[in-house]
């Protein structure tokens, strides 16, 4: 039972770590292409790398990939476009809750449409790579973003670390080292 719970949460938890990015992507004004473009690159590059694609594989998977990329990115831009609506309003006050309701089962219906078109997508790849691959596809994503999360948290732990023994440092000086 607590493996279920586990495994529900984890497949629930991941539309939530992307839809933070993309809704506030919006508030901080940084609609960078040329992040996106490199993160685009780097997604490719490891891809290939990782699903092990021949040229022929390869010729043939990635404009699907695209496509189905493509499809992602309207979903996302009407759960953000539904964001951006509730958020107007919360500033405005002027919510009620049939609004919060019928936007919260827009959200929820998209969420299962994304998860559709991603098992759509990785299965639908049986005419061209191998169960292998298909195993690697499929979780591909998941560990994108723990490693993604992981390099993320390296950052943060290093300011912090220089943070805490900037002070460290500070307080030693006035105190004395046995003190």
């Amino acid at each position: 039972m607590k493996t279920l719970f586990i495994t529900c949460a984890l497949a629930l938890s991941i539309p939530y770590a992307q839809e933070y990015d993309m809704m506030d992507q919006d508030e901080m004004g940084h609609d960078d292409g040329e992040r996106r473009q490199r993160m685009e690159s780097m997604m490719i590059w490891r891809l290939t790398e990782e699903l092990d694609l021949k040229t022929e594989q390869a010729e043939k998977f990635f404009p699907r990939f695209r496509e189905h990329r493509k499809s992602l990115d309207e979903i996302r831009n009407q759960e953000r476009e539904i964001g951006k609506t509730l958020r107007g309003k919360l500033k405005d006050e002027s919510l009620n809750k049939s609004e919060v309701t019928t936007a919260l089962k827009k959200i929820t219906s998209l969420r299962k449409n994304q998860a559709d078109l991603e098992e759509k997508f990785i299965l639908g790849m049986d005419d061209l790579l191998d169960v292998v691959q298909i195993t690697k596809l499929g979780m591909f994503k998941q560990n994108m973003i723990r490693e993604m999360g992981g390099e993320m948290r390296k950052r943060g732990n290093k300011k912090m670390k220089m943070k805490k023994m900037k002070k460290m440092n500070r307080q030693r000086g006035k105190r004395g080292f046995w003190n």
